[in-house]
C-alpha cells in the first residue's frame, strides 16, 4: 500500500463509511495506524511516529494522519507537527506543517488566534526549506460546513504551510512521498531553531516576544520568487498613511533592519523603475531616459531612480519597500533627507509596502510622499555612528 492508496481509499471511502458503526470498523483501524503501511521502517523510525484519527466515539468530521517528532510532539493539539487533513466533502485533502491549536486556546485565552497566527508568520518568515509547492494561503476546511466547529477551525488556525491535493487530481506516489519528505525537512529545521525542545510554551514565548510586527523577514526562498516574477509585477498607487496614534515598545534598530533587508529594497526599486516606464509607454524617448541611477551612479546621491513626469520635467524618486503594512516606519539617511527638503517640488518618496504578498500575488501597493511634504514626517535619530580615538591604556 502507497500514500497515495491511502489518500484515495480515505477520499473514496469516509463519507460511505461514517454510515458505520465506529467501534471496531476496519477502515477506522486502517486510518489510525497512520502511514505505517505506506512507507519504510526506516523512514518512521527514531523520534517520527505516525499515526491517524477518526474521531472517539462519533466519527470525525476532518479525519487526520499526522506525522509527528515526538521531541517536540506527540499529538495534534500541541506543538509542532506534519499533517494530512481531509476536507469534510472530501473533496480534497491537505498536506500540512500544522500546530496545536488546543494548546494556544488553553494557555493564551482571547489572545489565542492572534498568537497563533503571530507564530505561524514567524515560521513562514523564517524557514528556509520551504519549497514552492507549498503556500501560506489558509486552508479550507470550514466553509462546507453547516455548523462551526471550533477544532476544525483550529486546524485552519495552525497551519504554517500546506499543498493542496483535489480528489480527483491526485499526485503520483513518487510526489507525494517527495512533499512529504519537503515538509519534514521544514518540521526539522524549526525543532533545529527552537530554543528548549522539551519546554513549548517557553518557545512560543521567545516568538512571541520578537516584534513580529517590526521585523518580519522573507526567507531566501520566497525573494527568489518575487524576483523571478517581476517583469509581471504591478504597482497601484494607494492613499498616503494616514497618522496613528502615538505606540509604545521596544527600540528597534531600523537602520540594521534597512541593511538586512536590501534584497527586498532593490526588488522594490525594480518594481517602480518598471511603474515608471510604463507610465510613460506613449513617450519612449523619456521612458529611455529613465534610469535607476542607485545601480549606475551608487547610493549617494539622495534619491534612487531619476523619471519624468509626462510633462518631460524631471523627477527623483526614493524607493523605500517594506515587507510590512502600510504605517510602518522606514529609515532614511541625512542626504536623503537633504536632498527631499532641497528638492519639495520634484522628489517624491514611493513607499511600496506588504511586498511580501507578492509571494502569492502580482500586485503590491504603493503611495507617495513629495519632497515639500516631508516636514509631515517625524524624523527621530535611530543609531549613531562609534568611531574610537586613542583612548589610552
Amino acid at each position: 500500500m502507497t500514500i497515495r492508496d491511502i489518500l484515495e481509499k480515505v477520499l473514496n471511502n469516509y463519507l460511505q463509511e461514517k454510515n458505520k458503526t465506529l467501534k471496531n470498523n476496519e477502515f477506522a483501524k486502517l486510518l489510525r495506524s497512520g502511514l505505517k503501511k505506506a512507507v519504510s521502517d526506516d523512514f518512521i523510525a527514531g523520534n517520527i511516529t505516525t499515526e491517524g484519527s477518526v474521531g472517539k466515539g462519533n466519527w470525525a468530521t476532518v479525519p487526520w494522519i499526522g506525522i509527528f517528532d515526538t521531541a517536540i510532539s506527540n499529538s495534534a493539539t500541541k506543538g509542532f507537527y506534519i499533517v494530512y487533513l481531509f476536507s469534510p466533502d472530501m473533496n480534497s485533502v491537505y498536506l500540512s506543517l500544522n500546530q496545536g491549536w488546543t494548546f494556544f486556546n488553553d494557555i493564551y485565552g482571547r489572545n489565542a488566534k492572534n498568537n497563533i497566527g503571530k507564530v505561524s508568520a514567524y515560521w513562514q518568515n523564517t524557514l528556509a526549506n520551504r519549497t514552492d509547492r507549498m503556500t501560506t494561503k489558509p486552508i479550507d476546511l470550514t466553509s462546507s460546513l453547516q455548523n462551526k466547529n471550533s477544532l476544525v477551525s483550529g486546524y485552519e488556525l495552525g497551519n504554517i504551510f500546506s499543498i493542496k491535493y483535489n480528489s480527483d487530481n491526485l499526485p503520483n506516489n513518487d510526489q507525494l512521498l517527495t512533499d512529504l519528505k519537503d515538509m519534514l525537512f521544514c518540521l526539522n529545521e524549526i525543532k533545529a531553531d527552537l530554543i528548549n525542545e522539551k519546554d513549548l510554551q517557553q518557545n512560543i514565548d521567545y516568538i512571541l516576544s520578537l516584534d513580529l510586527n517590526l521585523n518580519p523577514l522573507l526567507n531566501n526562498n520566497n525573494i527568489k520568487k518575487i524576483a523571478k516574477k517581476l517583469p509581471n509585477i504591478e504597482l497601484t498607487e494607494t492613499d498616503s498613511v494616514e497618522k496613528e496614534s502615538d505606540k509604545k515598545g521596544r527600540k528597534i534598530d531600523y537602520d540594521t533592519l534597512q541593511k538586512q533587508n536590501s534584497m527586498i529594497g532593490f526588488l522594490g526599486e525594480r518594481i517602480v523603475l518598471k511603474y515608471e516606464k510604463d507610465k510613460l509607454s506613449d513617450d519612449l524617448n523619456l521612458a529611455q531616459q529613465i534610469e535607476h541611477v542607485s545601480q549606475t551612479k551608487g547610493d549617494g546621491l539622495g534619491y534612487d531612480i531619476l523619471s519624468f513626469d509626462k510633462q518631460g520635467n524631471k523627477i527623483f524618486i526614493e524607493v523605500k519597500t517594506t515587507i510590512q503594512g502600510k504605517n510602518a516606519p522606514f529609515y532614511m539617511s541625512n542626504n536623503e533627507v537633504n536632498f527631499a527638503e532641497n528638492h519639495p517640488d520634484n522628489y517624491f518618496l514611493y513607499r511600496v509596502y506588504n511586498f511580501s504578498k507578492l509571494v502569492e500575488m502580482n500586485d503590491v501597493k504603493f503611495f507617495k510622499i513629495s519632497g515639500g511634504q516631508m516636514g509631515n514626517i517625524d524624523l527621530k535619530p535611530v543609531s549613531f555612528m562609534a568611531t574610537i580615538n586613542d583612548i589610552g591604556s
